[in-house]
């Protein structure tokens, strides 16, 4: 990689690691209090009731894809009217999701609630409340989207910072505010949800327009290009509908077969993997643009030195977080929400925190995946893996297995989807397979190894408390140091990480 694309891919990752450092204390103070606040059964109700508008939301998440590859391509090519149409063309669409969106959650998803949902009589006016302000703000999300992606496609990554500490005292003033509630608790946490949602997508919304000049609401008449965002979307819609069936599908399953508690031991679960994965999301996010603007430029090894790079190196920032949480799950659950934790919250957490440390590597592939833009092999491949987790975890269930079965066949269906995406990227542009083992699978794995032996010797050793916790934390980060320097790096990234460590140290 060139320096001038490591000094940006670092400003950028800098830029999202603040943000998301400041959300994500936030949220872990605020989780504790809306918890016991709202109770579990409110918590899990929260969850679940979105989840039927979110299931409609893998309309949007296709056009999403689309809008980013396509407008990120554009700049590019530094074709200043090919962005214009596109973005205009990409909004004109998402405007046309969203009012799809309100008829079905309005007709089949209304169905959905009061026929299927298992939510206590008592709560039923609450829960529909909730569900009404979940439709609009999906509505409200959906058409933010073209210009989320241009300031993606622009690497304005530091404006995401700035908003991240108005969303972090936006959360603590809504924790504060549903204590007080002078109206249904549940009710008054989705009302405030909503408005501070449209305040900040409406926030976007401004600065993209007074900042990018193809941020411009136009009535686009170019079938071709409509064309092409559909079809690239349309086979992109069979994945992320097969994604939306893994997340919300299984949770609605969840509520069917266990009621609203262990939806709401899943949303812990998930609220502690979506904080950690915030880390591997930023870093991909400022990688993201860099590839596909390198296969644009036809630069196809540079692309897969990136992908290979963001791959290893993603993997061991989940696992700088992952592992000190799972030996330690318990006693943090105990610290952070007290005793109102869900009996199954712990077990949840572990087997979905390992999930997406592993799903890190398939991650990482998207990128040049999505750059090379033959998307309807690979949808239908990876797609149907997915949906597979749904008939599976009815089956399981039916069958009287216990809620967490569900989570271990997701676990066993991204091992399989990781190596199927890297196979599909190699028909259409070629790298070597043994580049997958030998430089992602065995320095990750021979630094996983040298990582979890400390933790393990000290769990075995002391009894929990602060100062295991502690301790754990500190022998995972020193020995994952060390295994990744001299195990998970070759001579080349050490070289460049010494030589950036000796320059920062010579500026001071």
């Amino acid at each position: 990689m060139e320096a001038s694309d490591n000094k940006r891919i670092a400003k950028n990752t800098i830029f999202l690691y603040i943000r998301m450092m400041v959300v994500m204390l936030v949220s872990l103070y605020t989780s504790r209090v809306i918890l016991n606040t709202l109770g579990a059964s409110d918590y899990g109700i929260y969850n679940v009731v979105g989840g039927i508008v979110t299931i409609v939301s893998f309309l949007n998440s296709a056009l999403g894809g689309s809008t980013s590859r396509f407008l990120t391509f554009a700049l590019g090519e530094k074709n200043l009217k090919k962005q214009k149409s596109t973005f205009g063309a990409c909004l004109n669409l998402h405007i046309g999701v969203a009012l799809l969106v309100l008829i079905l959650g309005e007709t089949i998803g209304l169905w959905f609630f009061y026929e299927k949902m298992v939510i206590p009589d008592d709560r039923m006016v609450a829960a529909f409340w909730v569900y009404q302000f979940s439709i609009l703000t999906t509505m409200v999300s959906f058409t933010q989207v073209p210009y989320n992606a241009s300031l993606i496609a622009h690497e304005e990554m530091s404006i995401y910072a700035y908003v991240g500490l108005y969303e972090a005292l936006s959360r603590l003033v809504i924790a504060f505010l549903i204590t007080i509630s002078p109206i249904d608790n549940l009710i008054f946490y989705g009302l405030l949800l909503l408005i501070n949602t449209v305040a900040v997508q409406l926030f976007y919304r401004w600065y993209a327009v007074q900042h990018f000049i193809e941020c411009r609401f136009s009535i686009v008449k170019d079938k071709a290009l409509y064309k092409q965002l559909l079809s690239y979307g349309g086979w992109d819609l069979f994945g992320n509908l097969a994604l939306v069936c893994q997340g919300e599908g299984v949770n609605l399953l969840l509520n069917v077969f266990f009621g609203p508690i262990v939806n709401a031991a899943r949303a812990i679960a998930f609220q502690i993997q979506g904080a950690v994965t915030q880390f591997v999301s930023n870093f991909m996010t400022a990688v993201r643009p860099q590839v596909i603007k390198n296969y644009a430029e036809g630069n196809v090894d540079k692309m897969y030195v990136m992908t290979f790079y963001a791959a290893k190196f993603s993997y061991i920032l989940m696992l700088a977080l992952v592992v000190p949480i799972i030996y330690e799950i318990r006693f943090i659950l105990g610290i952070w929400l007290g005793d109102a934790v869900p009996d199954e919250t712990a077990l949840f957490a572990v087997i979905v925190l390992i999930t997406y440390t592993w799903r890190t590597f398939h991650i990482a592939a998207l990128m040049p995946y999505h750059a090379i833009g033959k998307i309807k092999t690979g949808n239908i491949t990876i797609g149907n893996l997915m949906i597979a987790t749904l008939p599976m975890g009815y089956v399981l269930f039916r069958l009287g297995c216990p809620a967490y079965s569900v989570f271990l066949a997701i676990f066993a269906v991204e091992i399989v989807g990781m190596f199927a995406i890297y196979w599909l990227i190699h028909r259409y542009e070629y790298f070597p397979y043994s580049y997958v083992f030998t430089k992602i699978l065995l320095p990750c794995g021979l630094v996983t190894l040298c990582t979890i032996i400390l933790p393990t010797l000290i769990t075995n050793l002391m009894e929990d408390g602060w100062c295991r916790l502690f301790t754990v934390g500190f022998s995972t980060e020193i020995s994952l140091v060390l295994s990744a320097l001299y195990l998970g790096l070759n001579k080349e990234e050490r070289t460049r990480i010494f030589s950036l460590i000796q320059n920062k140290l010579k500026h001071k």
